[in-house]
């Protein structure tokens, strides 16, 4: 029934198929559907994989996205995958320790736009013809993702027959959901028991979820109050992780104090002041010692100090 997505997408006038790749379950198990659906169907339009790379995921699904698309080249040589990241100025770092805003919360999560949203959207827009953007989204995830799914429907999104479908004028291009009704022990036996026959590598993605009720951001998230898919990876082997985990839980209550925050003329806190904004990235530059990776780039700490010198920065944050 999901394959009908493609047919009712083909018939809307699609030219190209977009598949949003983020290396989780539901968009590895569309990815698979829709490129095994396409080799059969006869490669009736052009197909581009899109991995929106923040810079910030936890790195053992970093490592499945990157090890899945390289058998996706391997596999579909006609295929375009690309791997879409923020402009350096839009960073997470920079946005935090140059400008200083506060960590993420649920009433300023201003992460997503800029680090995932916005890149996608300049390559979606730089692809050809009339796009069908294929999304692993399904009901049943959360609460607040299926209020979202049946506002999507209410609003003219076609759902009920097995996928959801709706148009973005914005884009010039349709939204596609084809496991929106997929349950999540059917993701599993796709992932587990048919993609390995294929010749895709996600027979080993439940072992990184380390469970399936886990849900993977990014490792730097403080919209959560603690970060359970970390704490899953440190539990499976993965304790050169720690320092990553350890400092997320220090920038989530850290920030928190008045101490660290800018007063606003109406009293409430601003943005992060220059000495905390100096304090995180000397904490960051420690863990880049201990982990032995790079986190921030010589062109994102050029931002930062850049900022760090501008008048624009030092007043209070206006939201």
């Amino acid at each position: 029934m999901a394959e009908q997505a493609f047919e009712a997408a083909l018939a809307q006038g699609a030219e190209t198929f977009v598949l949003t790749y983020s290396g989780g379950k539901d968009s590895t198990a569309t990815a698979v559907l829709t490129l095994e659906w396409w080799k059969r169907r006869g490669k009736p339009v052009e197909v581009h994989v899109v991995y929106a790379d923040t810079r910030l995921e936890i790195p053992t699904l970093h490592a499945q996205a990157l090890g899945f698309l390289e058998a996706v080249k391997g596999l579909h040589p006609e295929i375009g995958v690309h791997i879409a990241k923020p402009l350096p100025e839009e960073s997470f770092w920079v946005q935090l320790i140059g400008k200083g805003y506060p960590p993420p919360h649920n009433r300023f999560r201003w992460c997503t736009k800029r680090l995932k949203i916005a890149p996608m959207d300049r390559l979606v827009q730089s692809l050809p013809g009339k796009k069908a953007i294929l999304t692993g989204v399904r009901f049943g995830e959360s609460d607040a993702r299926d209020s979202r799914l049946l506002l999507s429907c209410s609003r003219g999104g076609e759902c009920g027959q097995g996928v959801l479908f709706q148009e973005a004028k914005r884009l010039n291009a349709l939204y596609v959901a084809p496991i929106a009704f997929w349950r999540e022990c059917f993701v599993w036996d796709y992932l587990n028991l048919v993609a390995p026959t294929l010749g895709y590598p996600t027979g080993a993605l439940e072992g990184v979820y380390g469970g399936r009720d886990t849900r993977f951001g990014c490792w730097t998230c403080t919209v959560v109050r603690r970060d359970r898919a970390m704490a899953r990876a440190l539990e499976n082997g993965h304790a050169h992780l720690r320092p990553l985990y350890e400092f997320r839980e220090w920038l989530w209550s850290w920030t928190r104090g008045p101490e660290t925050r800018v007063k606003r003329k109406d009293g409430k806190p601003g943005r992060l002041t220059l000495e905390a904004r100096r304090e995180v990235y000397r904490r960051l530059k420690e863990v880049e010692e201990r982990v032995g990776v790079k986190l921030m780039t010589p062109e994102e700490e050029a931002l930062i100090r850049e900022s760090w010198g501008s008048n624009i920065n030092g007043g209070p944050w206006t939201r």
